[in-house]
């Protein structure tokens, strides 16, 4: 039996960053499904596996914690562990440790089974006991569960977009990543120059499907927290909470020629 818990790890390229000069959160989150997926398929229950039942793991919730984002040509190793197994959803562990061997993040994620016909949950334990073996009892995230996300009904739509063929994924329906990308266009440029985004929870409740047309609602809770309601209609399809903290670097977005960001070595301190 391999080791419950996996480590693997990650190079920053160049066309993975923003004008900061860091990876950007759409991409710690593609590092994230990137290592449960490995970790998954290592141990018998990956898409390679699970796809013979008939089923897919879909991605319920994400709550992520940055204290500071990698930088360009820097490595990057991300943990991953089963925390629980319950009736319908499995939850999963990420630690995020930088070149240095310093622990710069975490992540908590909820996963569902999925009869890929009926588009039902399926009962977990029933169908896969031995998931239980994996479960890591030792291993500790300090991300607390995830609060209730409200709906956002009392603002006009920020921006709205249509589903298309580079948002859909192997099982036919909208990437998780995509809803992250595209809820952070509804900031503008300047926002991700003066801060960074030190936590993100997203809810997904429904399916986007090619062609849907989706509205993104923003709702600004505080100056350094807002919640984002992406729609189908009247039906939320995903719901997100989104929390900055300030960059002390003050790099000006408009120019490329200043030097790369390293906000977040220290975020509670400006200095």
């Amino acid at each position: 039996m391999l080791s419950k818990a996996g480590s693997f790890r990650f190079h920053i390229e160049s066309y993975v960053c923003d004008f900061t000069g860091k990876a950007t959160l759409p991409v710690m989150s593609s590092f994230i499904l990137d290592a449960a997926s490995i970790h998954a398929q290592q141990r018998g229950f990956g898409y390679e596996h699970i796809s013979k039942d008939n089923v897919a793991w879909v991605l319920s919730r994400l709550s992520v914690e940055i204290t500071e984002y990698p930088g360009y040509d820097e490595d990057l190793t991300v943990e991953t562990w089963v925390e629980n197994v319950s009736r319908y959803f499995t939850q999963r562990c990420f630690r995020f440790i930088n070149q240095d061997d310093r622990v710069i993040g975490y992540a908590r994620s909820i996963w569902a089974a999925i009869d890929r016909k009926t588009r039902r949950p399926v009962d977990i334990p029933a169908w896969r006991p031995d998931l239980a073996a994996y479960i890591d009892e030792e291993k500790e995230c300090p991300i607390e569960k995830m609060a209730k996300i409200p709906s956002v009904d009392d603002v006009e739509a920020t921006m709205g977009y249509s589903v298309r063929y580079s948002d859909i994924d192997i099982n036919r329906h909208m990437n998780s990543v995509k809803y992250i990308e595209h809820a952070l266009n509804v900031f503008d440029l300047s926002m991700f120059g003066e801060k960074y985004i030190y936590k993100f929870e997203i809810i997904y409740l429904a399916e986007g499907i090619f062609g849907d047309k989706l509205k993104l609602y923003r709702k600004d809770i505080s100056e350094n927290e807002q919640i984002i309601d992406a729609k189908k209609g009247e039906e939320s399809v995903c719901r997100i909470r989104i929390i900055w903290k300030p960059c002390h670097c003050g790099l000006d977005p408009q120019s490329l020629a200043q030097s790369i960001c390293h906000c977040g070595l220290d975020p509670q301190s400006p200095d």
